[in-house]
C-alpha cells in the first residue's frame, strides 16, 4: 500500500503507510526489515530529510547482511542483492541529486545492473534508466548515452509501459544537454519508441 501511495504521489500517506508497517517489525525476517527501512528511505529522501534517509539506507544494509533466505516468505523471493541494491541506490537519488554527486546513488545501481538475474531484466532496465537518469541530470551526459541507449533497446523488447514512461523522464534530464549529438540522438530514440499494441 504504501508504494501505491508513493506511485501516486502521495508521499505523505506512504510515509504513514510504511511506519505502520514497522509496528511489529520483530515478527519480519531480516529480509523483509531492510526492504522495509529501504521503503522509508526513499520515502524519506523525497521529503527533503536525508540526514534521516541515510540512516534508514544504513539500517536496510544492516539488516540485509543478516539475512537468512530460507526464512523468508515465498512472496519476497525477488529481494536479492541485485535488488536491495537497485531500492536503495532509488533510495539515494534525490539526495545524489541535492549533493550533485551521482555517486551517493550511481555505485548500487551499477551493482544493481551488474547482479541483477536474466529472470528480472525489467527490474535490471529500470535500475539503467534510473541511473542514465542520474548521470544526464547531474552532468555526465556522455556517460548516460550508452546506459539510455541500452535501456531503450530493452524497453522495446520487454514491451512494458511503465518503462516507457521511465525513459520519458530520461529525455526530461537530457532536455539540458541536447546540443550534444548524441543526446539528440538518444532522446529521438526514445520518443521514437513505439510499444507493440498486443
Amino acid at each position: 500500500m504504501a508504494r501505491k501511495a508513493a506511485y501516486l504521489e502521495n508521499v505523505d500517506d506512504a510515509l504513514s503507510l510504511i511506519e505502520f508497517a514497522h509496528v511489529r517489525a520483530d515478527r519480519l525476517t531480516a529480509t523483509a526489515q531492510a526492504m522495509l527501512w529501504t521503503i522509508r528511505a526513499r520515502l524519506l529522501a523525497l521529503t527533503g530529510r536525508h540526514t534521516e534517509a541515510r540512516a534508514d539506507v544504513d539500517r536496510a544494509d544492516a539488516h540485509f547482511a543478516e539475512r537468512t533466505p530460507e526464512a523468508d516468505p515465498p512472496w519476497l523471493c525477488y529481494y536479492d542483492a541485485a535488488e536491495h541494491q537497485g531500492s536503495t541506490g532509488k533510495a539515494l537519488i534525490p539526495i545524489a541529486h541535492a549533493n550533485n554527486k551521482p555517486e551517493l546513488a550511481s555505485e548500487r545501481l551499477e551493482a544493481a545492473i551488474r547482479l541483477q538475474s536474466a529472470d528480472y531484466p525489467r527490474s535490471r532496465t529500470f535500475s539503467r534508466i534510473r541511473l542514465a537518469s542520474l548521470n544526464m541530470s547531474t552532468g555526465y551526459a556522455r556517460e548516460a548515452v550508452p546506459i539510455g541507449r541500452q535501456a531503450t533497446r530493452d524497453t522495446a523488447a520487454l514491451r512494458s509501459k511503465r518503462l516507457v514512461t521511465e525513459l520519458h523522464g530520461l529525455t526530461r534530464a537530457a532536455t539540458a544537454h541536447t546540443h550534444i549529438g548524441d543526446v539528440a540522438d538518444l532522446c529521438h530514440e526514445i520518443t521514437s519508441l513505439r510499444l507493440p499494441s498486443s
